[in-house]
């Protein structure tokens, strides 16, 4: 017993770490915050997968599965409408007390509709199936948006702190750790039967509270790594903030008063606006736009056929016709759950065993550009296939497939599209690419569902031909974009903050300081706290140490030029 515990399990302990920092490429010393990088996401897919695993029987069996594509297409606009929300969030709050905020707002959002869906009046109890049953729309919808936000917040979070090379490693372990969580989210589902939706529901909440308390505990471990980070990359707000400071007292120490109430109004609606301004900015976040977003119509389309037809098979009738929702009867419900949870269960199967043993070595060995093109070869194949054989468990596999490949080896190698890239760019525009570019480009698919009247024969007539385009063009995309990577790379050049200028308009009023007077060269008279509300981000605080002629109050502008 003392041998175990004084060589053995150390020793193994060791060969392992070993073991994963020379396949995945991460040294040592850092695999402990890399791991606690994957359990924080693996608790926010954990819950993801348990939850989405549910929308699906939830929506078929209160509103029906005919109107899917409608709840996508709506999803866009209450998505909207959470992005802006985020967006005006992320300028105010530090990272740590945002993911506190959403956690808590969707966990508690989880309870309500655990408590509304075991009511035997309005919950799944209630065996008609109408439209206008507003429950099934609100989780629709609240799953979505928790899915779309909460990833796009940590790889954000997770962006801001790592660099190219340490990213190439770290996020295919993070990744491959994360997996772990979907798994068991999925496999929760598969238990719908024994444990209950409502009681899902509830264990999805305390998931979603359990990424709060993971965040809290990652920040106080390693707080000083997260500090020397953040004031390595310049970003002094968000340097100031981890030192307890609230918003109130960093704008204080950069010479900022409190805005009135119409200007506080102003600056939100402007807030929202900036991550799309971004994106229009630069042709790169264009191209990134594209990849990030346009395979969504193509998913979204063989996933409708696939859960049209999983619906159909888990029915207890023998003739349901998918506009006559009433045949589709409520005991239903946990069988299309069950399903829905295997799909789950191989879908982040494939995704860990690629993310584990395969994209570390894929992105070194071959590149960024070539680990690009590995999805949309395959998406392109999967449209021929499907629709020269449409079968269930063809589509079971190829759009389980498909999944794993975006979740291991797609959403990395985009991510490190974003290294590249300024922190506003990191943050907001990529919340608009993640959240609302994604909804929208399911939005198209779903519309395009919409047309056939839930009919899949005819589905597959009318979107062969786009679907197959749409391919083709991920393809090319994923090429030129690749291709740009590259180059910024090897010139290190970041989008979004470089070559900076500054217009400005001297006052030739003001205090004479070493027999000088305002406009003068050398002039040092003003200092940050004369300026009020002008520094809206944090490159302009570099401005003034860069500037050999001073700015003058309230009148300082700064321009970014744009590529």
């Amino acid at each position: 017993h003392d041998m175990l515990n004084s060589y053995i399990i150390p020793k193994t302990f060791q060969t392992v770490k070993e073991y994963v920092s020379e396949s995945f490429r991460v040294p040592s010393h850092q695999l402990p915050r890399v791991f606690f990088h994957g359990f924080i996401l693996a608790s926010i897919i954990a819950a993801f997968w348990l939850l989405d695993s549910l929308k699906d029987p939830i929506l078929t069996n209160t509103v029906g599965i005919e109107y899917q594509p409608y709840a996508k297409f709506w999803s866009v606009v209450t998505t909207l409408v959470v992005v802006c929300i985020y967006d005006y969030l992320t300028s105010i709050l530090n990272k740590q007390t945002l993911f506190h905020v959403i956690s808590a707002i969707f966990g508690m959002l989880m309870m309500i509709l655990a408590g509304l869906l075991s009511n035997s009046t309005i919950g799944l109890d209630n065996k008609n199936i109408d439209p206008t049953r507003w429950l099934g729309w609100l989780c629709y919808f609240s799953i979505e948006a928790y899915g779309s936000l909460m990833v796009a917040l940590f790889w954000s979070f997770t962006n801001s702190l790592m660099d190219l090379e340490e990213a190439k490693g770290a996020y295919g372990l993070i990744i491959s750790i994360a997996q772990v969580g979907a798994i068991a989210g999925s496999t929760l589902a598969t238990n719908a039967t024994r444990i209950g939706i409502a009681q899902l529901f509830l264990i999805g909440a305390f998931m979603i509270f359990t990424v709060s308390l993971l965040v809290k505990v990652y920040y106080l471990t390693f707080r000083d790594y997260i500090r020397e980070t953040l004031i390595d990359k310049n970003i002094y707000k968000a340097a100031s903030k981890l030192d307890g400071k609230d918003n109130t007292e960093l704008e204080t120490a950069i010479g900022s008063k409190l805005l009135s109430i119409l200007e506080h109004i102003s600056s939100i609606f402007s807030g929202f606006y900036e991550g799309l301004n971004l994106i229009f900015q630069h042709q790169y976040i264009l191209k990134l736009l594209g990849i990030s977003c346009l395979y969504e119509i193509v998913m979204t389309v063989l996933d409708y056929e696939f859960k049209v037809m999983g619906a159909l098979s888990t029915s207890s009738s023998s003739s349901v016709g998918l506009l006559e929702s009433t045949s589709i009867h409520i005991q239903d419900e946990n069988r299309f759950a069950n399903l829905l949870g295997r799909f789950g269960q191989v879908t982040n199967i494939v995704s860990f065993i690629i993310s584990f043993f395969g994209f570390s070595i894929v992105v070194h060995h071959f590149g960024v550009r070539h680990t690009l093109l590995v999805f949309p070869i395959v998406l392109f194949v999967a449209v021929v296939v499907t629709n020269l054989a449409p079968r269930l468990w063809v589509f079971f596999f190829l759009v389980s497939l498909l999944k794993g490949l975006i979740f291991s080896l797609q959403d990395p190698a985009k991510e490190l599209l974003y290294i590249p890239t300024s922190e506003a760019i990191k943050y907001k525009a990529k919340a608009w690419i993640d959240v609302f570019g994604s909804r929208l480009a399911k939005a198209a698919g779903s519309y395009m569902s919409s047309w056939t009247g839930g009919d899949v024969h005819k589905l597959r007539v009318v979107s062969e031909i786009p679907c197959l385009v749409i391919a083709f063009f991920i393809l090319v995309l994923s090429w030129v974009i690749g291709t740009d990577f590259q180059a910024l790379v090897k010139s290190n050049t970041v989008i979004g903050e470089t070559a900076v200028a500054v217009t400005y308009a001297v006052d030739r009023d003001g205090p004479i300081r070493n027999g000088l007077r305002p406009g003068d060269v050398g002039y040092d008279g003003y200092d940050l706290q004369l300026f009020e509300g002008v520094f809206e981000d944090d490159d302009d605080l570099t401005l003034i140490n860069a500037s050999t002629t001073p700015l003058t109050p309230n009148r300082a502008r700064a321009k970014s030029s744009h590529f």
